[in-house]
């Protein structure tokens, strides 16, 4: 049985305030000391020790993340330095790692990291399940395409599920505190023969909103999520694991809250005149076999996601119904993968494997904007009239007849507002009188394979040499059906030209990546590392943009847009597609065990180069994804952890960052050529001191957190008015646990100090829209936890 399957009534119970997979472990006798346990981990397809895995690598228990109240990906972003993009939605266009991200959101494009559970790929937006009831979690930073697959060329997180142990056992933990925080999770194990053994287990989630809306209605910030898992360990055959994971997620929340500059209040206090959504509905079923065939492993991975997904946003950020964003899609997803991996103990080691994916993905977008603003915005901005922005389109009309017919078609007539009163779209939005409803739907089907090889080969008894390659290949068949809208201001916002019908793009990619390591024992305690990847991400299409192909467009693209009314169809146009990316990173790292194994140090530095990056830019509120020319960063990370006691523990992470952004088109961006990537603060730490005695009666853990980010850029164009300012964030708990280890109970504050932040800035648009910044951050948070097992 391996180390995640150990039945859970044999575990110790890890600390409350520990950070990450190392636990102290204390070797027999009365008068040993404590020492640091080296943490087993899978980053590279077998379970090896930390210390021997030639990359970065951060990994944390699922007792540290259940503890810590960690229950998104993102929430791991504060104490991993080198991460960030924590937002508070399921988008994944603000996370970035080492300063690179994919800020994109739309449905023909793919984040640059991956996120799998037990080895099945979760990056979707609105798709990536919630983290309960897990044995570790593991973050690999840097390209990781050649063992995990697509889409990795930042890093990748890799969740391992708790297993069932083979005696009866359950636990159950009660978190509940300030702004009507409870958190109830549950697991049991049952072994139903000497050959299967089931694990059950459940969380639900609940917290209310912490943003004064001044617009009226509740307050801001809330969510709820349930969610269950069936997971199955059937070892009857003779070598052979099957594990079946089966879960059901249902969650919701207020998404993404914009609070636009200038309002009156507190920072945490908004105008949004339209309820957020942020809602899904997620299954997964995940297939594992591993059977033991001599010296090697087979080992078929079978997953299989389903999921409903609805989005709606406030994006003016004020009390006036301006802008709001709409998008509802459901999609499924299978994959397989086969690998052979070596389990031999000589010289040789290596893993192959070959997988496959198919997504089906359908989506809807709309786009709701008053007709009136967009008017007014139109005349001020682009005739550079000295308009009053409280004008309506029919007053404008009357007034700049002309301006107005040349803009919108009008003929010098009175202005016919959209019959849109009472319209009624997905995510529950009722739209008002005189907006403008723009609309598409789109339709994805994306599938692609690839096969991969990856070697270590012991040089010398203190040498190693690891090769890897991966062969990839990715089909995108996109679909886009936008018809015009039932209003004069069409062709002014999120579209500028729109379908007759569905069009469709269809293209493939395919790539070569590749790895090389060189790991060496400097001395049992010391071992260093270099290592040079490639990483790639497929291309992709655009959302609401098309291309036209027609040969007369090219003779006279006016007389073509005015012949056809800005309009294409199956014949002659195409959604607009943009290549695949690619990156060539450096690293060189060093792992030392010193002071008898009492302290751990992890360091590594890197540069990369990236070529094609694919980046968003937005051309009024339409989104543009482009290939720019070439990308660089280059960094260093620590994290160490003393053991400067038999009961004082010390863990340091930190993370230096330098990136510069080149290659931006001058029509999409004037001045972003040597600005900083958004999202890449260039300093971010992570310290925590952990205090434990035995007081008699139990044993008492107490813990001090302190995380700090530095200011950061939240656009490419790096926007000084919607800069994020530093922040430093405090977390103190304290638990006692009793000495039969059935029963912890503990106490937490969590931003101690009350720390005010936000969590992304959007610039002035076109037309006068407000810059805006998102998601004020919580205040600070007291709680108590109880934890029983028997």
């Amino acid at each position: 049985m391996t180390q995640s399957d150990q039945p859970f009534a044999g575990k110790k119970h890890i600390l409350a305030s520990t950070i990450g997979a190392v636990v102290f472990t204390i070797t027999s006798g009365a008068i040993a000391a404590p020492e640091i346990e080296e943490v087993t981990v899978t980053a590279q397809m077998r379970a090896e020790s930390l210390k021997d895995v030639p990359m970065s690598v951060s990994a944390f228990s699922g007792e540290t993340l259940k503890n810590s109240n960690l229950s998104d990906f993102k929430d791991l972003f504060a104490i991993t330095p080198g991460i960030s993009g924590d937002t508070t939605d399921s988008f994944f266009d603000s996370v970035s790692v080492r300063g690179v991200n994919n800020n994109s959101f739309g449905t023909g494009s793919d984040p640059a990291l991956g996120v799998f559970l037990d080895g099945v790929y979760q990056s979707r937006t609105g798709a990536t399940p919630t983290m309960f009831d897990m044995d570790r979690v593991e973050i690999v930073k840097g390209p990781q395409g050649t063992l995990f697959g697509r889409n990795t060329a930042s890093g990748a997180i890799s969740m391992t599920s708790r297993k069932p142990g083979d005696v009866f056992g359950s636990e159950i933990s009660v978190n509940a505190g300030e702004y009507g925080r409870l958190n109830v999770e549950g697991a049991v194990d049952m072994p139903v023969s000497e050959d299967f053994a089931v694990r059950i287990s459940g969380i639900h989630q609940e917290e209310d909103g912490h943003v004064k809306n001044l617009a009226g209605g509740r307050n801001l910030g809330a969510s709820e999520a349930d969610a269950m898992r069936f997971t199955g360990v059937y070892e009857g055959i003779e070598g052979t694991t099957i594990t079946l994971l089966a879960q059901y997620e249902d969650r919701i929340s207020d998404g993404t809250i914009y609070r636009a500059l200038g309002t009156e209040g507190d920072y945490d206090q908004v105008y949004n005149d339209q309820q957020g959504t942020d809602q899904a509905e997620i299954a997964d079923a995940i297939l594992n076999i591993e059977r033991e065939m001599g010296d090697v492993t087979f080992s078929s991975i079978t997953g299989y996601k389903t999921h409903n997904y609805t989005y709606v946003e406030d994006f003016d950020g004020t009390g006036q119904s301006i802008d709001t964003f709409v998008r509802d899609q459901s999609g499924e997803f299978f994959s397989q993968e086969f690998r052979l991996t070596s389990n031999n103990s000589g010289p040789f080691n290596w893993v192959l494997g070959a997988s496959y994916y198919q997504e089906d993905l359908d989506a809807y977008f709309a786009g709701v904007d008053s007709e009136d603003f967009i008017c007014a915005g139109a005349m001020e901005v682009d005739y550079e009239l000295g308009v009053n922005s409280s004008m309506t389109c029919d007053e404008l009309a009357i007034v700049f007849p002309d301006e107005m017919d040349d803009a919108f078609w009008t003929g010098g007539e009175t202005w016919e507002y959209a019959p849109t009163a009472g319209m009624a779209i997905p995510g529950g939005v009722v739209v008002p009188d005189g907006m403008s409803v723009e609309e598409a739907y789109t339709r994805g089907e994306f599938s692609g394979w690839g096969v991969f090889a990856n070697t270590t080969f012991d040089l010398t008894e203190s040498t190693s040499l690891g090769l890897g390659v991966r062969y990839t290949e990715d089909q995108k068949k996109y679909t886009v059906d936008s018809p015009w809208p039932d209003t004069w201001t069409a062709g002014w916002n999120y579209q500028a030209m729109f379908t007759d019908g569905p069009i469709t793009g269809d293209k493939t990619w395919s790539n070569i990546s590749g790895r090389a390591t060189l790991n060496h024992d400097f001395s049992d305690s010391v071992t260093a590392y270099a290592s040079v990847a490639t990483g790639y991400k497929s291309g992709g299409f655009d959302y609401l943009t098309y291309r036209i192909n027609d040969a007369a467009y090219a003779e006279d693209p006016d007389a073509w847009l005015e012949e056809y009314e800005w309009t294409v169809d199956s014949s002659t146009g195409e959604p607009n597609s943009f290549d695949e990316e690619q990156v060539l990173s450096y690293e060189l790292g060093v792992k030392a065990r010193l002071l008898d194994n009492r302290l751990h140090i992890n360091a590594a530095a890197f540069q990369y180069t990236y070529d094609d990056l694919q980046q968003a830019f937005f051309i009024g509120a339409a989104a543009v994804t482009r290939n720019v020319g070439e990308s660089e960063g280059q960094g260093l990370e620590v994290d160490a952890r003393w053991l400067i006691t038999d009961n004082l523990d010390l863990y340091m992470g930190l993370a230096w960052l330098d990136t510069e952004f080149t290659g931006a088109p001058e029509e999409l961006c004037e001045e972003c050529d040597g600005n900083q990537m958004a999202f890449s603060p260039e300093f971010s730490s992570a310290t925590v001191l952990t205090y434990t005695t035995d007081v008699g009666f139990g044993s008492l853990a107490l813990s001090g957190e302190y995380t700090y980010t530095g200011e950061q850029f939240a656009d490419l164009e790096n926007t000084e008015e919607v800069k994020l300012a530093s922040r430093g964030l405090v977390n103190l708990r304290a638990s006692l646990t009793a000495p039969s280890e059935n029963w912890t109970a503990g106490v937490y504050v969590e931003n101690l100090t009350g720390e005010e932040y936000y969590h992304w800035g959007y610039a002035a648009a076109d037309y006068n829209l407000p810059a805006t910044q998102t998601d004020p951050s919580r205040g600070r948070v007291a709680g108590i936890s109880l934890d029983y097992r028997f």
